[in-house]
């Protein structure tokens, strides 16, 4: 697979309208909270490569807070690359959506973590559950009167404390519309997340098996309503110590795997730093097996001073590359026995800063749009 950058990623704004309760931007250490000035977002369109095949406007941030936001969609949907969006939807109004169809949005992300008002509440502090779903209602009947074949999408984050909603998402999926929902866990920002997170035990579990002592089981499609197949289902999931198919298909989750640098995605942080991902945009903090662990945010270069292409092209950065993709990272996650494990700077292989081998993206544990 070529090294090119095709997946060019913005954060327009590290500001937000909510207070989450699961939000990652609770761990933020030392950040600016700030808009994009249109200086950098136009630098970085202006320098990044050919090879650039879609555009998204996300980070941490809420998007539509940002006035330029509008005119930033139609710039990256005027360079012909199909151009997404993660919003709370919250100020998603009905002039909003036109706004954004007209501009060129092929898909729309809503941030939502219930699927009913007390519990969306609870979570998305300032939140109103009826406005939500008027938005929704609004831009379904306003992408069908212009006529544009935008998706919209949900971005789940799932805990123990709201994993019976994973239940309601199908009959969100046909009341609202809905193309695609991704799941993802909660990150840790702090003890009481920790305690919130459902893989603890999981981290060793459901790995891609491939020795010959390891069990395979073959799993047919069936009527999961049964109450019988459901429980057993269950205990098979739960099942670490083999490999469990459906349908054919491998149900495993892929490690020391960086999605970020396999898809070629780069970030541009508000500032006009360039990421490699999206766990390198802050300096935070997170939590596991109750000891803090401190992220220091890194970045390859500054559009503003460099052009994104020679940034993508550097040395630094293209030796990260290689060292990502050979993944020769210590195995943090799994052991917390010294003094490496406390921050992302270096670690046990004498990797130089950042080091992943504590990345939860990298574990199959998070998962991004």
């Amino acid at each position: 697979m070529p090294d090119s950058l095709r997946k060019l990623s913005f954060e327009p704004t590290s500001r937000c309208n909510l207070n989450c309760a699961m939000c990652f931007r609770t761990a933020w250490r030392d950040e600016a909270l700030t808009d994009m000035d249109m200086s950098v977002f136009e630098a970085a369109i202006r320098t990044m490569p050919e090879s650039v095949a879609g555009i998204m406007f996300g980070g941490m941030g809420e998007p539509l807070l940002h006035q330029e936001i509008f005119r930033m969609v139609a710039f990256a949907a005027a360079t012909g690359r199909p151009v997404n969006m993660v919003t709370n939807a919250t100020l998603l109004t009905p002039e909003r959506s036109r706004l954004l169809l007209e501009a060129g949005l092929d898909t729309l992300w809503i941030s939502m973590d219930s699927f009913e008002e007390k519990g969306y509440e609870a979570i998305r502090k300032g939140a109103d559950f009826s406005m939500l779903l008027a938005h929704l209602r609004e831009f379904n009947q306003q992408r069908k009167k212009i006529g544009r074949p935008t998706r919209l999408g949900v971005n789940f984050v799932v805990t123990k404390n709201n994993a019976r909603q994973l239940a309601l998402i199908p009959r969100f999926i046909l009341q609202h519309k809905i193309n695609e929902v991704n799941v993802s866990n909660l990150i840790p920002s702090d003890k009481q997340a920790e305690a919130d997170m459902l893989y603890d035990r999981v981290m060793d579990g459901n790995r891609p098996y491939t020795g010959p002592a390891s069990p395979k089981i073959h799993l047919p499609l069936m009527d999961w309503r049964q109450e019988g197949a459901i429980e057993g289902l269950k205990a098979l999931l739960a099942f670490s110590s083999g490999v469990l198919s459906l349908a054919g298909q491998p149900i495993t989750r892929r490690v020391n795997s960086c999605r970020f640098i396999e898809e070629g995605n780069a970030f541009v942080r508000h500032d006009g730093g360039v990421s490699p991902c999206m766990a390198l945009l802050h300096n935070a903090v997170t939590y596991w097996w109750g000891r803090k662990r401190t992220i220091h945010r890194h970045a390859f270069g500054n559009v503003l001073s460099e052009g994104l292409d020679a940034i993508w092209n550097s040395a630094a950065y293209r030796r990260f590359r290689d060292r990502v993709r050979r993944f020769d990272f210590s195995p943090c996650m799994r052991c917390s026995g010294c003094e490496n494990w406390e921050s992302n700077l270096t670690d046990c292989f004498g990797n130089e800063k950042p080091v992943c081998g504590a990345c939860l993206w990298s574990d199959g544990i998070i998962s991004c749009p």
